[in-house]
């Protein structure tokens, strides 16, 4: 019997198959672990690319970010970690084709919203001293708030007192025309007893000349009492605007104070009324005046022709002058029974000059002895607030950094780690760090100019406010009140110069405390009494010497506390780009070149490689088709952020 070979072929031919399916089914299992592969293999790569960020970034400010030239420089430091796992024999035999820079996000990309996430995930987790806390924070920034309505309250009333002085010393003109009237007025009189009637021509015309003076200086108080009218109404429109943010003690005191120049605005006021009916009696007075000259005259004239009939007749010349004098003594006097206010002028001048010495010397007045100026400067282009421009403060939403009061603090506690001060030993070129990040000046010293300024004005509201809430400063500005303008007993007067001196007490307050905190003390942001340095003939001492001393240091924040609290109030968005150009300034001292703008936070790349069939191929085929059947292309998509 012949032997057959069918089921030898059968079975060969199902053995095949399962050869076949089982080789399909392991190169499927080894493509899946392929891509496997290559997503470790990626993530791996980029994380040795992102390990590479810049030292000094870090050792200096606790910030990571990858210096780069260009996308192709990171896509070949890609290709080069990439290259290492695609080198080894084995189960995933691959060879990258192509690496692309699909996205870089920078430090200065979003206004700044990945430098602050980065700052903050530091200060959550980093180890430093915290310096306030966030209720203290936003109870300072509720006084400053305060502080800056006040003091902007006080100087306008400052201003509005200066003008109740013009309207006094106009009243002071009129009452010296008035007098200057009574002593002519006089001296006519005397010259008609006398039988003068030269003497008398000569007195009443000066009489008349007084008399037509008073018009023109009634108009001229008039004039300026109107004016201070409307400055005052402007005033209390702004005061309107600001009282949300000035506790009601203080309002209270702030709106007696304004009551205060009724006296001075209002039109049907005694003392005005008083003032605008001289008008009408000089024009009265000056018309009988000029009657009885021409009256005189004439008798004057009579007593010159006069020629005896018979010898021995005398001309009765007491008779001719009696109607003129009893028409004289029908003239009355202009009289104020309201008195101009007395003027110190040494005293005032003391204390103005405090207020002008603040506005021109500010500097050399409050710098501790043997204090220099930085006159170092930021490079003017090139930096990356030029490159932003006004962009930096337009944005609607915040989905990364710095959000909410809590966040702020420990963004601002973050400035006060990193960034030097005046009171700092400042190691760089650039000195008062701080100081560039509130006011954005290329120049040292100005920004540390702007920053006394603003540390000035908050200390002499926050001042100004304690002294009009402590009844025993209030009775001692009053009384140096009531010895500038003297005995004239005028009250309301009394109480505009004492908000005068009130101001210009707080402001020598403010001085003292600005030059303890320069000189690396502290002072609390409220005060009390115990806490308050400066007496009334301190303050005086200040203007003749303009000499400010070191206040004492109590309990409360320091020169650097305040600045972040200023911080605190700032937009965020401005701050974080004055602070890259502080850290691209300093760090291009050591590597010239060094750009912000060229540090990575976060990359995004695509990898395409060759994979090869291990299990399955079309074997000689390959060469009928004309392909390789063995390769093939995959890719995937890494991203890694710091």
């Amino acid at each position: 019997m012949k032997a057959g070979g069918q089921i030898t072929v059968f079975l060969s031919l199902i053995l095949v198959c399962i050869l076949s399916l089982i080789c399909g089914l392991l190169e499927s299992a080894r493509m899946a672990g392929a891509r496997y592969y290559l997503q470790i293999a990626a993530i791996s790569s980029l994380d040795s690319v992102m390990s590479q960020y810049y030292r000094p970034l870090w050792d200096q400010y606790r910030i990571f970010g990858l210096e780069y030239s260009d996308g192709e420089a990171i896509e070949n430091e890609f290709m080069r970690f990439l290259q290492q796992y695609a080198e080894p024999d084995n189960w995933y035999p691959m060879e990258p084709e192509t690496v692309l820079l699909k996205k870089a996000v920078h430090l200065t990309d979003e206004n700044g919203q990945y430098l602050e996430k980065e700052i903050l995930d530091f200060m959550k987790y980093g180890i430093w001293t915290q310096g306030l806390d966030t209720g203290m924070v936003l109870e300072a920034e509720e006084a400053l708030r305060e502080a800056k309505s006040v003091n902007e309250v006080s100087r306008q009333m400052e201003d509005q007192s200066k003008e109740a002085w013009e309207v006094e010393r106009v009243l002071a003109k009129l009452q010296e025309c008035l007098k200057q009237q009574e002593n002519f007025y006089q001296e006519a009189a005397s010259a008609l007893d006398s039988g003068d009637g030269h003497g008398f021509q000569n007195a009443a015309e000066q009489l008349t000349d007084c008399l037509d003076q008073v018009p023109g200086l009634v108009e001229k108080y008039k004039e300026k009492a109107d004016d201070l009218g409307r400055r005052l109404e402007e005033a209390k429109r702004d005061y309107e605007t600001k009282q949300g943010d000035i506790s009601g003690n203080v309002q209270k005191c702030i709106d007696n104070e304004f009551r205060r120049y009724d006296t001075y605005t209002s039109k049907d006021g005694e003392r005005r009324v008083e003032v605008e009916n001289l008008t009408v009696l000089a024009a009265e007075q000056k018309k009988l005046v000029l009657a009885v000259m021409e009256e005189a005259a004439e008798v004057e004239e009579r007593i010159q022709q006069w020629e005896p009939e018979e010898e021995g007749d005398e001309l009765d010349e007491e008779a001719l002058w009696a109607p003129v004098r009893d028409a004289f003594s029908d003239c009355r006097l202009l009289e104020l029974t309201c008195s101009a206010g007395g003027e110190d002028e040494e005293t005032q001048g003391i204390l103005s000059r405090i207020r002008r010495g603040a506005e021109a010397a500010l500097l050399s007045m409050v710098l501790p002895e043997g204090a220099e100026i930085s006159e170092a400067s930021l490079p003017q282009a090139g930096l990356p607030s030029d490159r932003r421009g006004k962009a930096i403060d337009k944005r609607e939403s915040r989905s990364l950094g710095v959000n909410g009061s809590a966040d702020k603090v420990l963004y601002m506690e973050y400035c006060g780690q990193f960034f030097e001060d005046f009171c700092s030993s400042a190691n760089g070129n650039f000195k008062y760090e701080l100081e560039y990040l509130l006011h954005g000046n290329r120049i040292d010293g100005k920004n540390l100019t702007d920053c006394v300024k603003q540390l000035l004005a908050v200390r002499e509201g926050l001042n100004f406010a304690a002294i009009l809430t402590d009844s025993q400063k209030r009775q001692e500005a009053e009384g140096l009140a009531a010895a500038i303008v003297g005995g004239t007993g005028f009250l309301p007067l009394i109480g505009i110069t004492a908000f005068f001196i009130m101001g210009i007490w707080a402001l020598g307050e403010a001085l003292t405390d600005v030059k303890t905190l320069l000189s690396g003390g502290t002072v609390p942001i409220w005060k009390r009494g115990d806490s308050w340095n400066l007496s009334l003939e301190g303050l005086l001492d200040i203007g003749r010497s303009g000499t400010v001393p070191q206040g004492k240091s109590s309990e409360g924040v320091d020169y650097e506390g305040y600045l972040k609290i200023f911080l605190f109030l700032m937009p965020v968005e401005t701050v974080d780009y004055r602070m890259m150009d502080l850290i691209q300034a300093k760090l291009a001292e050591e590597k010239p070149g060094f750009q912000m703008d060229l540090c990575a936070c976060q990359v995004e790349i695509l990898v395409e490689v060759c994979g090869k069939h291990v299990f399955s191929s079309l074997g000689m085929l390959k060469h009928a088709v004309g392909i390789d059947s063995r390769t093939y292309l995959f890719g995937t998509e890494v991203c890694k952020a710091y």
